[in-house]
């Protein structure tokens, strides 16, 4: 069994993604007496290169020696079986996207947006709880507060003037 890993850059031809059957098989696809297939990561056959016609999406050609898909696919299998020797070969190929190599870097890097979410959050409502306290605090004890109006003040002075001038006569 030969397992072939690589980018989708690495696969990437001008006709689309090209998976190459390694050369140490190549003498037995010729073979008349061996049946070769692909199938996708589910077990489905995608292509036969006996009946290069019948191809099931992303499959755009099979031959003997490779297989061209129209998008980058994680995983496919390649199988051989010669009847007469009673052999078989079988291959997975397995494609990463080149910004992200491999599924364990997009893991580890999921784990880090869920962990500096919610630190980002709480740091976040922590501002705003020191800026609510600054703006909204009460006042001090022993500190009076003065509110400022044009008509409250014309009221209070026309009040005190006559409170005055009641205590200054009795």
């Amino acid at each position: 069994m030969y397992n072939i890993n690589m980018t989708c850059g690495e696969i990437e031809s001008a006709g689309g993604f090209e998976h190459r059957v390694h050369a140490d098989l190549l003498n037995h696809t010729n073979n008349p007496d061996c049946d070769q297939s692909w199938y996708s990561q589910d077990g489905r056959l995608i292509a036969d290169p006996s009946d290069p016609q019948k191809l099931i999406d992303p499959v755009i050609s099979v031959s003997s020696d490779r297989l061209v898909t129209s998008y980058c696919v994680d995983e496919l299998h390649h199988e051989i079986i010669c009847h007469s020797d009673e052999l078989r070969y079988d291959t997975t190929f397995r494609a990463f996207n080149d910004s992200i190599s491999g599924s364990t870097q997009t893991a580890e890097s999921n784990q880090l947006w869920w962990i500096s979410a919610p630190i980002f959050i709480v740091f976040l409502g922590l501002i705003c709880f020191l800026l609510h306290k600054r703006i909204f605090r009460d006042p001090e004890p022993g500190v009076q507060i003065k509110f400022r109006s044009n008509q409250s003040d014309s009221l209070n002075q026309s009040e005190s003037e006559q409170i005055n001038g009641s205590v200054s006569r009795g």
